[in-house]
């Protein structure tokens, strides 16, 4: 045979060709075992991207397409004398005299919104300044979701915190509706200053009730109708009302800002910290103003005996655009 009489001529040739094959098999055994391999993890890795993009674009509900973010609804401010706090973030700075300044809380029940109702509701903790612009700072803001934390995280940025948040159209605790105005708006149980468990999120889910809810109803129910419907034609009074918004500190800002950013000063000192910023647009059907008395404690500070509730209300969020 052609082995057996020229096999020391060929034999170099045959084991390059037997190598040649093994790598050869290897190589496509190789790319068999490992395409689905990689494959899997380039999928792994644009899921959550792709994912969160879907995501983001289900959750645009907005009318107009400068403020694809929308929400509607009522809300309660009620104002109180609370102590300054010694250090803000984002170069904030507080505006207080004699160790105090005002904050509040702020109430709101969305009928609509990116991820359907839930519960709001915000430790105002003080009136702010940075560049000249003023606002009003808060504390910690809580949702009755979990899909409502997780849109606030994601899309904004804003730590939000979920708790066990009830509203009740009467007295505190009490059953059924009483006749409007019979029960003031209170709050009958606050959240902490500070957070539960050194601030770990899901250490200790705060508890809050708010009573007298009713009172906040002063469309007549047309409003909640409205959003329930899907109707977003409701007859808004008080339109357009601009508003600036950095959530990643929970804050509102009147809309002028008068300054520039400061320069760093070099010498390794640390330059501005630049907040990520937004524009709202507020509007509302109905206004009232509620006497409501309510002792000092901890946790609320010094309540006015007044707040505000706006119902009909429309928040509409547009995308970030420049920093404050």
């Amino acid at each position: 045979s052609l082995l057996a009489r020229d096999g020391p001529r060929y034999r170099g040739f045959i084991v390059a060709w037997v190598m040649m094959m093994m790598v050869r098999r290897n190589i496509l055994l190789a790319l068999f075992v490992g395409m689905p391999l990689v494959t899997e993890a380039l999928w792994a890795g644009l899921k959550p991207k792709l994912t969160s993009k879907a995501s983001m674009l289900r959750e645009e509900n907005g009318v107009d397409t400068d403020y694809p973010w929308r929400f509607d609804g009522r809300l309660w401010f009620r104002p109180a004398f609370v102590r300054a706090p010694e250090e803000l973030p984002g170069d904030v700075r507080a505006l207080s005299l004699l160790g105090w300044t005002v904050g509040g809380v702020v109430c709101l029940e969305y009928d609509k919104s990116p991820v359907g109702p839930y519960l709001e509701y915000v430790t105002m903790g003080s009136l702010v300044e940075k560049r000249g612009a003023l606002g009003q700072w808060g504390s910690r803001l809580f949702v009755s979701t979990l899909a409502a934390e997780e849109v606030c995280r994601r899309t904004w940025a804003v730590p939000a915190e979920v708790a066990d948040i009830r509203f009740d159209e009467g007295p505190p605790g009490a059953a059924g509706e009483p006749a409007r105005g019979a029960a003031g708006l209170v709050v009958a149980e606050a959240p902490s200053l500070l957070p539960k468990g050194g601030g770990q999120r899901r250490a200790g889910k705060e508890s809050i009730r708010v009573g007298g809810w009713v009172a906040t109803r002063s469309s007549g129910g047309e409003a909640a109708a409205a959003a329930a419907a899907g109707d977003s034609s409701i007859r808004r009074l008080f339109g357009g009302l601009p508003v600036l918004w950095t959530p990643s500190i929970k804050a509102l800002w009147a809309p002028a800002v008068p300054f520039q950013p400061r320069a760093s000063t070099g010498g390794g000192e640390p330059g501005p910290v630049a907040l990520p910023l937004h524009r709202l647009r507020l509007s509302a059907s109905s206004l009232r103003l509620h006497l409501c008395g309510q002792p000092a404690t901890e946790a609320l500070g010094v309540p006015l005996p007044f707040g505000l509730s706006v119902d009909g209300l429309r928040i509409e969020i547009a995308r970030e655009d420049g920093e404050l």
